[in-house]
């Protein structure tokens, strides 16, 4: 296997260096450089994955090749494939890692002894946060997942959705699981529908540059709908 130009460069350099200094020194070296390598490893990474997110929005899965995401990412393409094998592989991880870094925080939410409202909130929070940051996504990720349905039911796993189920549930004592699950549903569809509707809600609002302050507004909003769903439900447990 050849090794990418900066690991042959980095071994090159350990060998050199340690047949120069004194045990003892070249242990240090070699650790050092590691540690070094170690860093620009997640450095690349990261660039290599931000700069896939960015492509994958403007230009679907489809439209992107390895080797333009490669010079984007100003890499060459033997080390892109050394990160990732595939494409395929490239768009699971982005998906699976925004999944787990937004089902993280919540689940940390949920396991804390603040109030039901708190929890809730910050989980509106954290859902208008995350399509701030990446305003294309609920379009892209229902575009990509309705051509591979068994990526979505991957991504959606009994576990990810427990947390949500099972930490609104513990959190109320009064949600059945089939309540809390509603709750859920109504947080994501009143959060995520504006962002999906996106060229609508500008037309309506008759002005681009407002979108945002209309996203501001609402986000309140979501926040007191979610509030008296979860009192009707709680004092009304026949109601699902």
């Amino acid at each position: 296997m050849i090794l990418p130009t900066i690991y042959q460069y980095y071994a090159l350099k350990i060998t050199q260096t340690v047949k120069k200094t004194p045990n003892y020194l070249g242990i240090i070296f070699f650790c050092s450089i590691f540690d070094q390598m170690g860093k620009k490893s997640a450095i690349t990474r990261t660039k290599i994955i931000d700069t896939a997110m960015a492509l994958f929005l403007e230009k679907g899965y489809d439209g992107v090749r390895m080797q333009e995401l490669a010079d984007k990412a100003g890499v060459n393409k033997g080390l892109l494939h050394h990160y990732f094998q595939n494409k395929q592989t490239l768009f699971n991880t982005i998906l699976n890692e925004a999944f787990d870094q937004l089902f993280g925080k919540i689940a940390a939410s949920l396991a804390s002894a603040n109030s039901l409202e708190d929890k809730i909130n910050f989980i509106i929070d954290a859902y208008f946060e995350m399509l701030l940051a990446n305003p294309r996504l609920p379009v892209f990720v229902l575009f990509e997942l309705n051509k591979d349905p068994e990526h979505l039911q991957q991504l959606l796993t009994r576990e990810r959705i427990g947390i949500f189920v099972d930490g609104l549930r513990n959190s109320s004592g009064n949600l059945t699981g089939q309540q809390a699950l509603h709750v859920i549903l109504t947080i994501a569809s009143l959060s995520v529908f504006p962002f999906m509707a996106r060229p609508i809600v500008i037309k309506l609002i008759k002005n681009e540059a407002g979108f945002a302050s209309f996203i501001a507004e609402r986000r309140p909003l979501v926040k007191m709908i979610v509030k008296n769903l979860v009192a009707t439900l709680a004092a009304n447990t026949n109601i699902v």
